[in-house]
């Protein structure tokens, strides 16, 4: 599998919109906002991944900067991270989460952030919970926090 950005691939993202669509039809407005905030952006936020097995979209994920809580601080969150449900159980989403810490690691974030209402999955990945949240679609869900990662080399 390879993980790519999406500016650098954009011909990906009809697949993962379909992908999405499937899933987490609720979600799409906010998705496809954010799709095109990315491509009218020269980055390095908010950005987008994709992940590719052979030229099959698999998963993906992406960072925002949002607003942390009650608060007017903000931070860097996965605003949405998602494996293909034909993927699943293939450990994916370790893999993309790891990604996404050490992204933010290279971008200078020292905490990364998400809000999902799977609660029991993504501790065991050191995210903790710091209190209730609502997406940006409006359903309720926990927050969580964890470290970002030491960067792959790379600069933002």
């Amino acid at each position: 599998m390879k993980i790519y950005p999406i500016r650098e691939h954009p011909e990906y993202i009809p697949a993962m919109l379909e992908s999405l669509e499937n899933h987490w039809p609720a979600c799409m407005p906010w998705i496809e906002k954010h799709m095109a905030q990315v491509l009218q952006t020269k980055g390095p936020l908010p950005d987008a991944y994709i992940a590719v097995e052979g030229d099959k979209v698999v998963g993906g994920y992406t960072l925002a900067i949002k607003e942390i809580l009650w608060s007017k601080k903000k931070g860097l969150w996965i605003a949405t991270l998602y494996v293909d449900p034909a993927f699943r159980g293939q450990h994916l989403s370790p893999i993309l989460i790891d990604h996404a810490r050490r992204r933010g690691g290279e971008l200078g974030f020292g905490k990364i952030y998400l809000a999902t209402e799977h609660t029991n999955y993504y501790e065991k990945y050191g995210f903790y919970t710091i209190g209730p949240d609502a997406c940006a679609w409006g359903e309720p869900t926990q927050m969580f926090e964890n470290t970002t990662l030491p960067g792959y080399g790379k600069t933002a």
